[in-house]
C-alpha cells in the first residue's frame, strides 16, 4: 500500500514536528544520499531548506502535519474506548429522562417567563404616569 504524496515535509518525508534543526539536517541528509534522481534531491533540498532557513514556515508546516497516533511497535494495545469510558451511571437501566430529549433551557425560559397574549402584554406595557 503506497502512502498519498503531501506538501508537508514532515509528512511527506515522516520526519517529527517535534525535531530540531539538526535532526531534521540528518534525516534527510539520509534520504538525499538515498535517492536515486536529482529531481528527489531537488526536493528533498527545498524541503530542508524550508524546515532549517525559515523558522516561521517550519512552525506552520509542523502545526499542520498530520500527528502520527498508532502506538510504538511493541507496546501493548490500547483497551477498547468503551471500557475505559464506563461509569457506575452505566450500569444503571435506562430511565424516562435518558429516553426524552428535553427542549433547551433558553426556549423554555422564554416561554415561561415573558406575556404569552396581547391582554397580558397589556398588563405587562409600562404605565404612563400622568400629573394633576
Amino acid at each position: 500500500m503506497t502512502r498519498p504524496v503531501t506538501k508537508n515535509p514532515f509528512d511527506r518525508f515522516e520526519l517529527d514536528p517535534a525535531s530540531d534543526i539538526a535532526t531534521i539536517t540528518d534525516a534527510l541528509r539520509e534520504r538525499a544520499e538515498e535517492a536515486s534522481t536529482d529531481a528527489e534531491r531537488a526536493e528533498i533540498r527545498a524541503a530542508w531548506e524550508s524546515l532549517t532557513l525559515h523558522p516561521e514556515t517550519r512552525l506552520g508546516l509542523a502545526l499542520t502535519a498530520v500527528p502520527e497516533t498508532r502506538a510504538p511497535i511493541g507496546s501493548p494495545p490500547r483497551p477498547p474506548a468503551l471500557a475505559s469510558a464506563t461509569t457506575d451511571r452505566s450500569k444503571e437501566p435506562l430511565g424516562v429522562l435518558d429516553l426524552v430529549s428535553l427542549p433547551p433551557l433558553p426556549d423554555e425560559l422564554d416561554r415561561s417567563l415573558g406575556p404569552e397574549d396581547d391582554a397580558e402584554r397589556a398588563l405587562w406595557a409600562p404605565r404612563s404616569v400622568t400629573s394633576s
